[in-house]
């Protein structure tokens, strides 16, 4: 696939030389067509697999249906599989869709040249920039190299240098510009040497006045890191810290203290590393002092790793002259791994904790932390809540949140105590940015492991081989700390992380799956819960937020929509989720923007539950209370919802209706809850147009949200049918296949069917040769579907109708032409010519027809279709 991308990277195909190499590729890939996908176990393989043999056979089209369907399903796609989407997108000249996936790809595989070489050719800007760097450092292909050392120069960098090692040697090449020579150093903790590198004129990269030279040098042993620096006069070429290659001498290692007898407080050390960021650095150490302050028997210890910052070293020498903190300096950079270390070495009895110098401490959170550790058995680590804390990341998980203020992370610091007191969670390892480590834990595993390149993940290991000593690692959910996340390396940390990971993942075979399971299990869900529920009961929101009540999947996606509308507005959105789970029936409560709350589930099978939720909603003292889909929320719920809250109606489906026919009203069983409703709302012109003509109801029309608009072009060809299925139910599975057999019977070979989402079973519908189905879509997947699909027609309200789903106002967005339920003469006035209107409770197989013969009649819209809707009178039916 390499070669095939290489060799179009200069420019993307026309449009007509695309499609016929399309319509030449569906000759040429009958075989790869009939793929019979039957096995669920290995579809994510059989789809790579055929999505190789489209693009082989330039069947771009359904080469990017297959890999689309692949990066959309379980288990989650690689690099690779992203490459091969882009790979067709780009030779179906949708370009931009096409860097997206590569930086997908490289997102996911930060080293992968395959991906590096696409951006290189296809991207700009930093991206692209980045890329060439890559290529440049790590491909050993010489004319990549060449490729990438130009457009490197041509933006203005002309140096660059090449650097790998192994224990015994360092090896590489530099290029640069000028007459001066540059010069290697090789620097560790009592030595150091230089090198001149003098050019060679016979380099394969010295052309066109560059200068070039290889190098090969011995590396001398060391127990510490070392550094390497290529530099020419001033100018710094390439500064890379080596790890170890031998291992420490112990023989001679000091003994440790005795530990602190029964009864007694242990001295707890707290070790910040510093070495960039004078203000995240200032600001974390004066936070620490105000908690070594209330945390008897503390002391902070400061390694300055050789700081390049001249402020740092001045902030750091006051700190220490005052006796307010012990400071190590490190003549060379030893990383965090080597400066943990040295601090470690130099630490005496007592408990530890490793603090980095981008946190915030609470003014209690270290002698909260040190009480529970020790009032817990068998803890090795321990690691607090934070807003970026990976497991314990606050309000969701896994995710690095915004870094509260100081005053709000001292409220959450004092609220999480009083909901999660007493607490402490098993957790597969702990997390370094405040990993608090007991002596009994240190003294067994002994320190941090240089086997680990720039230090990431080495927490990781040090908590594993905790585990296999016998230690638990656990998380405090008493205990809130602020993060504000890594400032070091970030454009290289991801690729660092996977370097290591790999690692990690070879020495401790199990931790993989460990990590999924917990992520599966959640266990501290509900300690973010509970400390949710403090934060609404204790404050006074700045907004009053408007609670949007929904009960299935689908009411939940209008419902997030909703609540994009409203932060348009400049208004907060909460929503109320029910939900099935098992036998309970959960009320889930979230803010789709990512604030708190986002872990809150209350059972209201039970009246507990119903009470705690009315408690909640009371204690967020909404401003309006929104109730889509009444017929899927549990009876008793709702009673008490309308009797203790004013409410608005949302109408988003038929349900009220006694049935879907004009003029049918309102079922009885929802008259009341129509009457005391302040007001009945919806969203877009069809879910107005079914509640005057259907409910018979005056309605207050909400606007639909802005969605992406496909870019303007010009339809024609054979048809092919995009089918939303949303609901993934039986009706829509049958409505598919009939429809299938349907145009199948026209004998046209190049009509086909995009399904548009997930149904009851996508391999059964695959199977069939004009049918290829999606996986899960989202608003902005749409323009580059439409596009690379090649879709010219779609169909909509298939089984129940969703009024204001955000997927069917961004395809209604489009302006292609569209079947849809005509609820009134006045809706189809505002339709276009070439929409298929379809009468309202019609049945199924009189639909399919009807769809059928629309299908395969000819439409030419026109290019402009900027105002979707709107401009429907633009098309036009040809005969």
């Amino acid at each position: 696939m390499d070669g095939c991308a290489c060799s179009g990277a200069g420019r993307a195909p026309s449009r007509r030389r695309a499609d016929h190499a399309c319509r030449q590729g569906r000759h040429l890939t009958a075989d790869a067509r009939n793929i019979a996908f039957t096995s669920k176990m290995l579809h994510h393989v059989d789809l790579e697999r055929a999505a190789v043999r489209a693009l082989e056979a330039r069947d771009f089209r359904r080469a990017f249906a297959l890999a689309d369907r692949r990066c959309r399903i379980l288990p989650h796609p690689g690099a690779r599989a992203h490459l091969l989407r882009a790979e067709a997108l780009f030779r179906l000249d949708l370009r931009d869709a096409a860097v997206a996936g590569v930086a997908r790809a490289l997102e996911l595989e930060p080293d992968d040249l395959a991906a590096a070489r696409r951006m290189m050719a296809w991207g700009d800007g930093l991206p692209q920039l980045e890329a060439a760097r890559s290529i440049a450092r790590r491909d050993d292909d010489p004319d990549s190299v060449r490729s990438a050392l130009l457009l490197l120069e041509q933006r203005g960098q002309h140096s660059c240098a090449r650097v790998d090692f192994l224990d015994e040697e360092v090896k590489g090449w530099v290029t640069w510009r000028g007459t001066d020579d540059p010069k290697l150093s090789l620097t560790q903790a009592d030595q150091s040497s230089t090198v001149q590198l003098p050019a060679d004129p016979r380099h394969r990269f010295a052309l066109n006045g560059r200068r070039a030279a290889s190098f090969r040098l011995m590396r001398p042993p060391s127990a510490t890191s070392q550094r390497l620096e290529i530099a020419q006069a001033d100018h710094i070429i390439a500064s890379i810290q080596l790890p170890a290659n031998r291992a420490p001498d112990r023989r001679n290692a000091p003994q440790r203290p005795p530990r602190a007898r029964n009864g007694e407080t242990p001295p707890l050390t707290i070790i910040i590393p510093v070495y960039r960021d004078l203000a995240a650095t200032r600001a974390c150490i004066e936070s620490a002092l105000t908690a070594v302050a209330c945390t008897p028997g503390s002391t902070i210890v400061v390694v300055d790793d050789a700081s390049p910052e001249p402020a740092i070293k001045h902030l750091l020498g006051e700190l220490a002259a005052e006796l307010r903190i012990r400071l190590l300096t490190n003549a060379h950079n030893l990383g965090f791994v080597g400066a943990v270390n040295r601090a470690l070495s130099e630490t005496g009895a007592g408990d530890v904790v490793l603090l980095n110098s981008d946190t915030i401490v609470p003014k209690y959170a270290l002698q909260r932390l040190r009480s529970a550790v020790r009032s817990t058995p068998r803890v090795g680590t321990a690691t607090p809540l934070s807003n970026n804390g990976e497991y314990t990341s606050f309000p969701v998980p896994n995710r690095s949140n915004p870094l509260p203020s100081p005053g709000e992370l001292e409220l959450l610091d004092e609220l999480a105590g009083t909901a999660n007191s007493g607490m402490a969670v098993d957790i597969p390892n702990g997390i370094g940015f405040c990993l608090y480590i007991t002596r009994e834990c240190l003294d067994a595993v002994q320190e941090l492991s240089d086997d680990f390149y720039r230090g990431y993940l080495e927490d990781v290991d040090f908590c594993l081989r905790a585990a296999e000593a016998g230690f638990r690692n656990v998380c405090i959910p008493s205990v809130f700390v602020g993060h504000e996340g890594s400032r070091s390396f970030l454009g290289e940390k991801r690729s660092l992380v996977l370097r290591n990971l790999r690692v990690l993942e070879h020495r401790y075979r199990r931790y993989a799956t460990e990590c999924a399971a917990f992520l599966l299990a959640d266990p501290l869900r509900d300690c973010r819960a509970a400390l949710e529920l403090k934060l609404l009961s204790g404050e006074r929101p700045a907004a009053e937020p408007h609670v949007i009540v929904c009960g299935s999947p689908i009411g939940r996606e209008i419902a997030v929509g909703r609540c994009e509308q409203l932060a348009a507005e400049d208004q907060r959105g909460l929503v109320v989720h029910f939900r099935a789970e098992g036998g309970r029936q959960l009320a889930s409560i979230f803010d789709p923007d990512g604030g708190a709350p986002q872990s809150i589930a209350l059972d209201v099978a039970t009246p507990e539950g119903r009470e705690a939720l009315l408690t909640c909603l009371t204690n967020l003292r909404i401003g309006a209370l929104e109730i889509a889909e009444a017929d899927r929320i549990p009876g008793a719920c709702l009673a008490q919802l309308t009797q203790h809250f004013a409410y608005d109606l949302l109408v988003t489906d038929t349900r009220l209706a006694m049935r879907a026919a004009a003029g049918s009203g309102v079922h009885p069983d929802w008259t009341g809850l129509v009457e005391r409703a302040r007001r009945v709302t919806v969203i877009g012109e069809d879910g107005a147009a079914f509640s005057e003509a259907v409910l018979s109801l005056q309605v207050t029309k909400l606007s639909a949200p802005l969605v992406p608009r496909a870019p303007p072009r010009a339809v024609s060809g054979p048809a092919r049918l995009g089918l939303l299925a949303l609901h993934a139910s039986a009706a829509e599975f049958r409505f598919a296949r009939a429809l299938s057999d349907q145009l199948a019977e026209a004998d046209d070979d190049d009509v086909a069917i995009i399904v548009l989402g997930t149904t009851l079973d996508d391999l059964k519908l695959m199977q069939r040769p004009n049918v290829e189905v999606t996986g899960e879509i989202g608003v902005a997947d749409v323009a580059t579907l439409i596009e690379a699909h090649g879709i010219t027609k779609l169909v909509l309200d298939i089984g129940e109708p969703a009024f204001g789903h955000p997927l069917v106002d961004a395809l209604l967005a489009t302006g292609l032409p569209a079947a849809t339920t005509e609820w009134t003469p006045a809706s189809a006035a505002r339709g276009r010519t070439a929409d298929l209107k379809l009468q309202p409770g019609l049945d199924a197989d009189e639909a399919v027809a009807a769809i059928s013969d629309w299908a395969v009649e000819d439409v030419l819209l026109h290019p402009d279709r900027r105002h979707g809707r709107l401009r429907r009178e633009v098309g036009a039916r040809l005969p």
